[in-house]
């Protein structure tokens, strides 16, 4: 958990975990354990896992197991600022320049969530060989550097229905050394609970 301002916003998670294992692309698979069904260690090219999160057994879209990114957020007085969470899990790959990436998954939530910015999203971004944030090749024309990410998984949101994320063609930049696949949880919603959004069944594809 960080103390930040109200004018926090999503840009935050593409600065986020920028040096990681690399997981290998041996006999053209993608992600490895992208049910969360085996539980992989980060060693054995699995989720590598920050903050408040964890393989849940609690709810899936499919098989017994999912992806459970949560947090807490509330208010803190004089002066006031919003004590919140940015929590996930990833997997690395190697990429190069002008690769074409898109991720794909479902989320849910086991209660409506409360406030914004609260959120569920997954996203692609690029790095360079010595993990620096390159964004993709789309959100170029940003103030900095930006991650790919989905339709959200938020207040709006039913409770229990699993709802389809897409990210869709994530371009790498000049430069490019790495792919990160994550799935995150963002709160800074000051909503004094916790709360969060599950995960299950991603697909990483190279287009």
């Amino acid at each position: 958990m960080k103390i930040k301002t109200t004018a926090v916003c999503a840009a935050l998670l593409c600065m986020l975990f920028v040096i990681a294992p690399r997981a290998s692309l041996a006999n053209g698979e993608l992600l490895k354990d992208a049910s969360f069904e085996s539980q992989l260690s980060p060693d054995q090219g699995g989720w590598i896992l920050f903050d408040e999160s964890l393989f849940s057994t609690s709810d899936a879209r499919t098989g017994s197991h999912s992806m459970f990114n949560w947090g807490f957020s509330r208010t803190v007085q004089s002066p006031p600022f919003l004590l919140g969470t940015v929590s996930g899990s990833y997997q690395e790959f190697p990429a190069e320049p002008g690769s074409r990436w898109r991720l794909t998954g479902y989320g849910a939530v086991p209660r409506p969530l409360k406030g914004t910015p609260a959120f569920g999203i997954v996203q692609v971004s690029f790095f360079d060989a010595g993990g620096n944030d390159l964004g993709t090749v789309e959100t170029a024309g940003s103030s900095g550097p930006r991650a790919k990410t989905s339709n959200q998984v938020n207040s709006k949101t039913p409770a229990g229905e699993w709802i389809f994320l897409d990210t869709g063609i994530a371009t790498a930049p000049a430069g490019t050394a790495t792919v990160q696949a994550f799935t995150l949880y963002v709160d800074y919603s000051g909503s004094n609970t916790s709360q969060g959004v599950y995960f299950d069944d991603l697909s990483l594809s190279r287009m």
